[in-house]
């Protein structure tokens, strides 16, 4: 099996259908509901000052959906006192895991939080899919210890 091209890129709005559709799978990965809605998607990724919605196509296929997305946040980190880059949701579809298309979508997200003037990037998980942990590994990503969250 060759590894596909891909091609990453800041969405648009006729990327958000499948976009949505990939949220609304990795919520059901996580044991989730996802409640947002196409409308709401597209304030935040589209209009909102702080996101960027990264999407990744495969060149070397005919659908032109995409197959992948990252979704991260331009923010001020409190603690280091500089602008940080967050990768809240990462997702590549099913049958296209495996081929680097996550790392892409990272290298991708560091490139644009680089070019807006962060220090550096922070990739949001929850501990309970074990999965998406090896493929941080993979990727050369530390895991920081302890993790809290409110829920």
């Amino acid at each position: 099996m060759s590894t596909p091209t891909v091609t990453v890129r800041l969405a648009t709005e006729a990327d958000l259908p499948e976009t949505h559709r990939m949220l609304i799978a990795l919520a059901a990965l996580a044991g989730q509901t996802a409640t947002i809605t196409p409308r709401i998607l597209a304030r935040i990724a589209l209009d909102g000052p702080a996101a960027r919605l990264l999407v990744a196509h495969r060149t070397d296929s005919p659908q032109r959906h995409p197959v992948g997305f990252a979704l991260m946040l331009v923010e001020r980190n409190m603690v280091a006192g500089a602008d940080w880059g967050f990768v809240e949701q990462l997702y590549v579809q099913e049958p296209d895991r495996g081929r680097g298309i996550g790392q892409a979508l990272l290298a991708a997200a560091r490139e644009i939080a680089a070019d807006a003037g962060c220090e550096g990037v922070t990739v949001s998980t929850k501990p309970a899919l074990d999965s998406s942990s090896l493929a941080w590994r993979a990727l050369g990503i530390q895991a920081m210890e302890p993790r809290f969250a409110a829920e």
